[in-house]
């Protein structure tokens, strides 16, 4: 039977024995028929997702060959699924033409998205149709999972976080600069993070041209990651809202913490500085952050390339200064300790803690799980592995007893995706 998550021939009815999926419940009401084949080309699988406006399912293409993802236009609470489980309809008939404009938005969105198709941090948008009394757009599969699932309690390490901020960042920049639009959402839900390590945007729903027009714009916003003009339709708006949800966003992923909503701040809830959560981080980050989250936006940093260039230059910066190579040991996506390492040296990595970089209590990595060095004349890291369970260089299983050349842009693998080594230097 066909799985509704991979797609192969390998599903019981209940579980996959190919990809592991278990169908714990059957699919609800709302959602469209399990395998119900859109355009005579897309086959349904299971729903990944649903907010206010629209359900996302993972689906197969059969002209492609590959895995997708299909956003469906339901609004909950204005839309209702029909006993055949495919066609859609309004809830009231005084509602009609609510519905059909919510459809127009719903693809105009796609239409806005597929217009970054040559921006690589942004979802591509591959096809848009009507189709059973609604609207669906197609985008490329991401295989991640959103910014905020990977923030542990205490926040993140300074370098893993400034490196998706300032991916996310340069492909906002690239958005408002050559497509004109701002996206009016950066939040950590719609920053998603790849098991390649590609950060890519997703949900254009609330994007607006500011080149056309900065008045009657439509409230749409998740508090604390906001501006004070968002809660306002005739308040300017500009690159420098986008400015503040990428920086609360930033803030968010160093502390665990979310900012208090705009309007509270401008009746007096006191905002921490990131310096006072993280001292850690330093007075120079945590200035350009303040800056950055102003609440005037006459006051705030203006442009988002401004903000990644003044961070990537401290960062950059504190790195060269540092003058040391080290391994940071990550565990479900939060890094649990940095090692300091010498170069021209052999170090053990595994499990026991008589190696020199330790994986603790993670029954999957082996005692002695690989051994590193980094190698002064080439500036590289040699990676040898020597476990049961495989060492991976982004996803592809290394030879035993053979030496790889690997640098700090490489993802590697101790066993499966949960534990990482993040090289740096």
């Amino acid at each position: 039977m066909l799985c509704p998550n991979c797609f192969l021939q390998s599903f019981n009815g209940v579980k996959c024995a190919t990809c592991g999926y278990e169908m714990k419940d059957g699919p609800s009401i709302e959602d469209l028929k399990l395998y119900y084949r859109l355009q005579k080309r897309y086959i349904v699988g299971r729903a990944i997702g649903a907010g206010g406006f629209a359900i996302t399912y993972v689906a197969y293409d059969t002209v492609t060959d590959r895995k997708v993802c299909i956003k469906e236009y339901f609004p909950m609470g204005l839309a209702v699924r029909s006993a055949n489980g495919i066609s859609v309809q309004t809830t009231r008939q005084n509602r009609v033409e609510e519905f059909e404009n919510g459809i127009s938005h719903f693809i105009e969105e796609a239409h806005i998205i597929s217009q970054m198709n040559n921006i690589a941090g942004v979802v591509s948008v591959t096809d848009c149709f009507e189709e059973n009394g609604t609207a669906y757009y197609v985008m490329e599969y991401l295989d991640g999972v959103p910014l905020r699932q990977l923030v542990p309690e205490h926040g993140m390490e300074l370098r893993a976080a400034s490196g998706i901020i300032l991916q996310a960042g340069r492909t906002l920049n690239l958005v408002h600069r050559e497509k004109g639009y701002l996206h009016r959402d950066v939040s950590p839900e719609n920053i998603m993070v790849l098991l390649s390590g590609r950060v890519v945007i997703i949900d254009f729903g609330s994007a607006r041209n500011f080149f056309m027009s900065n008045s009657n714009y439509t409230i749409t916003l998740k508090h604390g990651f906001a501006p004070i003009e968002q809660y306002s339709s005739a308040d300017i708006q500009g690159p420098f809202t986008d400015v503040y949800g990428l920086a609360s966003t930033y803030y968010y992923v160093l502390t665990g913490k979310v900012l208090p909503r705009a309007t509270d701040r401008l009746t007096g809830v006191a905002y921490e500085p990131l310096s006072v959560l993280r001292p850690d981080v330093g007075e120079e980050i945590s200035e350009i952050v303040d800056k950055a989250l102003m609440l005037q936006p006459s006051e705030r940093t203006q442009t988002v390339g401004e903000f990644v260039s003044a961070l990537e230059s401290v960062v950059s910066r504190r790195s060269c200064e540092e003058g040391f190579v080290y391994v940071s040991v990550s565990i479900d996506g939060a890094v649990q300790e940095r090692y300091k390492i010498e170069e021209d040296k052999e170090i053990l990595v595994g499990r026991s803690p008589k190696c020199d970089v330790v994986f603790p209590g993670c029954e999957n990595v082996s005692k002695v799980h690989c051994k590193l060095m980094f190698d002064r004349e080439k500036k590289q890291f040699c990676l040898e592995d020597c476990s049961t369970n495989g060492t991976y260089i982004n996803y592809v299983k290394m030879d035993k007893d053979t030496k790889y050349y690997v640098g700090s842009q490489d993802l590697i693998i101790l066993a499966n995706t949960r534990y990482r080594l993040i090289l740096g230097e």
